[in-house]
C-alpha cells in the first residue's frame, strides 16, 4: 500500500524538478512575461500596455488582445518619421525562438482604447492574447498584467 502511495508522488517530484518541456514537432509554447499597461491620465481613457512573449517551437503570430479593463485592444508599432512620432496598428507581430515579441513604451505596443477609470497602479488586470501558427490554429494565452503609472 505505501509503494501505491509514494509511485505517485515520487513521480510528481520528478516531474516538478524537470524543465520546461520541449514543445511537440510543429507545436508551439508560448510564455508572456512583465505585461503591464499604464493608467491613462486623468480624464483619458487611452493607454498603452507591453509585454515580452517568447516562444519554443514553430512561430507564432501575436494577431490580438483582448481584456475586461477596455473596450478595445490594438497592436501599434511606433516609428519617428522627420522628428514626428507615428503610431500606425498593424495585424500582427511574430515571435519565433531566439526573436520574442517585445512590446514596451516608446516602441511596438499595445494601444488600450476605452479603459476603465477604476483601474489604479498596482492593480493587476487579465489579458488575453490571441496567437496563430502557420497553419492558422489558434490558441490563447491570459497573463496578467500590472497597472502602471505614467512615470513608472
Amino acid at each position: 500500500m505505501l509503494f501505491r502511495t509514494l509511485l505517485p508522488a515520487a513521480a510528481l517530484l520528478l516531474a516538478a524538478c524537470s524543465g520546461p518541456a520541449d514543445a511537440p514537432a510543429g507545436e508551439s509554447v508560448i510564455e508572456v512575461k512583465e505585461a503591464f499597461i499604464v493608467k491613462p491620465a486623468e480624464g483619458r481613457d487611452v493607454a498603452a500596455g507591453g509585454l515580452m512573449a517568447y516562444v519554443t517551437g514553430a512561430p507564432v503570430e501575436l494577431v490580438g488582445a483582448t481584456t475586461d479593463a477596455a473596450d478595445r485592444v490594438e497592436l501599434h508599432t511606433m516609428s519617428m518619421e522627420d522628428g514626428v512620432m507615428q503610431m500606425r496598428q498593424v495585424e500582427s507581430f511574430t515571435a519565433s525562438e531566439g526573436e520574442p515579441i517585445v512590446l514596451q513604451r516608446g516602441g511596438n505596443h499595445l494601444m488600450l482604447f476605452g479603459v476603465d477609470p477604476a483601474i489604479a497602479v498596482g492593480d493587476s488586470v487579465d489579458v488575453s492574447l490571441e496567437f496563430r501558427d502557420s497553419d492558422g490554429t489558434s490558441q490563447t494565452v491570459v497573463t496578467s498584467a500590472e497597472i502602471k503609472g505614467l512615470g513608472d
